[in-house]
């Protein structure tokens, strides 16, 4: 299990079950990771898309054809469709500002950038559905907070009829990270709330993990049933409660996570 502490400029990695930790410093702000089928990651940063690798216990990035971005601006979070694009959104230093909306990207499995659309203030929640046919993305900016459900193109990776799949009240909060589970439903974490939520398609919460601090971040499942999560969580401001990981078992399967998949 690998993750950023995007604000503290870390990557931590543990072995589990045995919960050995190490921490590795990043030369700048990483949003998010993707495991790169050539070894290493595929990063979201705030100078575009990289390729990470941790040699001899040093990250090393090696950055490609962007996107470029405006001085002060970052990409955010990031997820890989089922065909193996690397996606990310991009995100003002002051998202409250009038006009500071940022837009998807994707690294294509070319390598080349494209600029996808959309418009968010704080984009997360990238995921998609198992049969790559709907795109889900959320954007936990407090001003306006809201998931988005698209129908998706799986050969060119173009999304329509973006309709709202969950707001602020049915969450309880504001949707940050995100994940897919094998049955098609979607769990977001709701930063604010102290949960989880499990979403089917069709938008009904059925089921939560409740968590003893306001903000988790994002959801990942392991182990070779997937049945094991394992969940992010902010500190608010640095100085509030959380910014541990928890693990949980559940009775519900994830779905594997694509790999970036340059040049297949």
């Amino acid at each position: 299990m690998t993750w950023v502490d995007s604000p503290g400029a870390a990557l931590y990695r543990v072995t589990y079950p045995d919960g050995v930790v190490e921490r590795f410093d990043l030369p700048l702000r990483v949003g998010a990771l993707a495991v790169h089928a050539d070894g290493g990651f595929i990063a979201s940063t705030e100078r575009g898309f990289a390729r990470l690798s941790i040699v001899d216990g040093v990250v090393e990035l090696e950055f490609g054809a962007g996107p470029d971005l405006t001085p002060g601006w970052r990409m955010n979070d990031g997820a890989c469709d089922r065909q193996g694009r690397f996606w990310s959104g991009s995100m003002a230093p002051d998202t409250s500002a009038p006009g500071a909306f940022g837009t998807l990207f994707s690294i294509e499995t070319s390598g080349k950038v494209l600029e996808r659309g959309g418009r968010f203030r704080t984009q997360n929640g990238l995921a998609w559905s198992p049969d790559g046919a709907s795109m889900y993305v959320s954007d936990s900016n407090p001003l306006d907070p809201y998931v988005l459900v698209h129908d998706y193109d799986p050969a060119t990776g173009d999304f329509t009829n973006g309709r709202l799949f969950a707001d602020k009240v049915t969450l309880g909060g504001r949707p940050d990270g995100a994940a897919m589970d094998a049955d098609g439903c979607y769990w977001i974490a709701a930063s604010d709330s102290g949960r989880v939520l499990r979403m089917t398609p069709n938008g009904k919460i059925d089921a939560e993990i409740r968590i003893d601090v306001p903000n988790p971040t994002n959801i990942c499942f392991i182990g070779n049933d997937l049945k094991t999560a394992f969940i992010t969580t902010l500190r608010a401001g640095g100085t509030g409660p959380g910014g541990d990981v928890y693990v949980v078992d559940l009775p519900y399967q994830g779905l594997a996570e694509p790999c970036y998949n340059p040049g297949r």
